[in-house]
């Protein structure tokens, strides 16, 4: 039976209210409104809103909005917009800057466009004063948990803690060898979270420069709480009690308790090898999480699609920094106790695996960060470099080793002279790429375009030719034994000189070469619109139910479509 539009209009008297069904009411104005009905209310409210949001959007396609401290710029060419990027576009300080090349629409963050120049310096700074204070403070949480690895200590500390020692041994081994670490695990799992969000605040245009300011922030923390402050009081926590005799024996006691703590980092390694890698692969907690997140929050079927469609996303803040420290760990007790280059090792190469097989058929990576993210992370590897010499100066100069204190104070001048050359040499080329690249590539085109053409001239016009070519074929066939031998010598001609093998020319070969991509108009027309301006009015998705609510619902909220009662998504 159809619906004729005049019942429409009527409202819910056309339909007669089905039975045993409670409808969803709620306070109008909060706790003292009055009670209505909350579909008929937001129905209402819908179509006030609708032409309000269509009309905000059209004024703002129309440029009656006030403008923002933005401005995105296209280019035809990838080298045109290198060279842009690369000129000095304005002689006021802090105008157009900074600048940004290679962010595409959708990893823009719209807000924070809106902010000024000196309010993004005020944010800057409040968020960096922000990180280090937080720091400062998660020291004391980390120190406790450092702490803990240390059982006598700790059980002497705290005389109500003594019962610990009456425990059997395999007890208190996992108490002071897996208690601290996934207690450290599942605190440091809250810094990236905080972390983010200040990246978020302090005004960064582009989800892959939150990546990046993430992935600093979170290794700082890393370096400082899972490595530092664990790593001091744990040898600290040892040799307390005996400092307090005998002051003057602390620099020994440390230098001689500083190799024990590699006990809890050899624990570290077997958890995050041992225990996360295989957590990564059987995904329990997020097949939990998902469990927990669908009867929570999914009440639409939209957000039901959208939980079962969508992959989990992968934060390369987040991720890079744990198994940056891991190898920051591993170098630095490479010279104290060398026994944790092999548990580091294997930790590692099992996270390996399990973040290989992820990527591949589990995470869904959604930020771009055009490989800034790798190069970033192996150049806060040569932290570990740093503090192993440090250690070794200190241990050194503890049992008073002259010769060996001297090599290692040169040792680490030439390495930060090596990682200040470093530095300049590659850091450019990091954010830009250079002008010359361009003229390599047409002189590859111009080579590869007068062969072809060449060769199929000569072969077509002059027959000689034709049989000559053949004759040089059938002897490159020959000498195919000469050309094996030759393969050595080029192997260590490769090995010797990589920069004739490893050229931009050479290695462009290797990478497969997508075709261009061609975006339609509609694209075009609204790329670097924020979505509050391109989002259309969403589809109230109604899903069909044997009484027929959903079809007096459908009829209720649609206006003029004949097809309200299929039971399909509506306006």
């Amino acid at each position: 039976m159809e619906t004729s539009p005049i019942e429409l209009e009527k409202g819910k008297e056309s339909f007669p209210p089905a039975p045993n069904i409670e409808r969803p009411m709620h306070r109008h104005r909060y706790v003292f409104g009055q009670k209505v009905d909350t579909i008929d209310w937001l129905r209402s409210q819908l179509k006030e809103v609708i032409p309000q949001v269509e009309e905000l959007q059209q004024r703002h396609r129309e440029g009656q909005v006030k403008p923002v401290s933005a401005v995105f710029i296209e280019f035809g060419t990838q080298m045109e917009a290198q060279i842009a990027f690369q000129t000095l576009s304005h002689h006021h300080p802090l105008q157009m800057t900074p600048r940004f090349i290679g962010i595409s629409p959708d990893q823009v963050i719209w807000p924070a466009l809106q902010y000024s120049w000196w309010q993004r310096i005020i944010r800057k700074f409040l968020i960096q004063g922000f990180i280090a204070v937080l720091v400062i403070f998660w020291s004391i949480p980390s120190a406790f948990v450092g702490s803990i690895s240390n059982i006598t200590y700790l059980t002497n500390l705290l005389p109500f803690l003594k019962f610990i020692n009456d425990l059997p041994g395999i007890v208190k081994g996992a108490i002071s060898g897996v208690l601290p670490t996934v207690a450290l695990a599942i605190l440091m799992s809250l810094a990236p979270i905080i972390l983010r969000w200040c990246a978020r605040q302090s005004g960064l245009p582009s989800t892959a420069r939150v990546e990046l300011f993430t992935q600093n922030a979170h290794f700082v923390f890393q370096v400082v709480q899972v490595f530092l402050v664990t790593t001091l009081t744990s040898a600290a926590s040892a040799a307390t009690s005996q400092i307090i005799k005998d002051p003057l024996s602390a620099k020994d006691l440390l230098a001689e308790n500083l190799p024990k703590a590699s006990n809890f980092y050899i624990s570290y390694f077997l958890f995050q090898g041992l225990i996360l890698s295989s957590g990564a692969v059987m995904q329990v907690v997020t097949f939990l999480v998902f469990k927990l997140l669908r009867v929570l929050f999914d009440r639409t079927p939209r957000n039901l699609y959208q939980r079962w469609a969508s992959l989990t996303g992968l934060s390369w803040g987040t991720v890079f920094p744990v198994f940056t420290n891991m190898v920051v760990i591993a170098i630095t007790y490479s010279c104290i106790a060398p026994i944790i280059l092999g548990f580091s090792s294997l930790g590692l190469y099992l996270v390996y695996q399990a973040y290989r097989y992820n990527l591949l058929f589990v995470y869904d990576s959604t930020v771009d960060t055009k490989g800034l993210i790798y190069p970033r992370a192996l150049k806060q590897v040569l932290t570990g470099i740093y503090l192993a010499e440090i250690c070794l100066i200190g241990l050194f100069a503890i049992k008073g080793a002259i010769g060996p204190l001297i090599l290692m104070g040169i040792f680490a001048i030439v390495t930060a002279v090596a990682h200040i050359s470093l530095n300049d040499a590659l850091s450019p080329l990091l954010s830009a790429l250079p002008r010359t690249l361009d003229n390599e590539d047409d002189v590859e085109e111009e080579i590869i375009g007068t062969g072809s053409e060449g060769c199929s001239s000569s072969s077509i016009n002059d027959p000689e030719k034709g049989i000559a070519q053949a004759t040089v074929t059938h002897t490159e066939l020959i000498g195919r034994r000469a050309r094996l031998r030759k393969k050595f010598l080029k192997f260590t001609t490769w090995l010797l000189h990589p920069s004739t093998y490893a050229d931009y020319a050479s290695l462009r070969k290797k990478v497969r070469q997508d075709p261009g991509i061609t975006y339609g108009q509609e694209v075009d027309d609204n790329a670097y619109y924020p979505p509050s301006v391109t989002s259309p009015t969403p589809l109230l998705w109604v899903s069909r139910d044997a009484r027929g609510v959903s079809r007096q619902e459908v009829a209720l909220t649609r206006t003029g479509d004949p097809d309200y009662g299929r039971g399909g998504p509506s306006r």
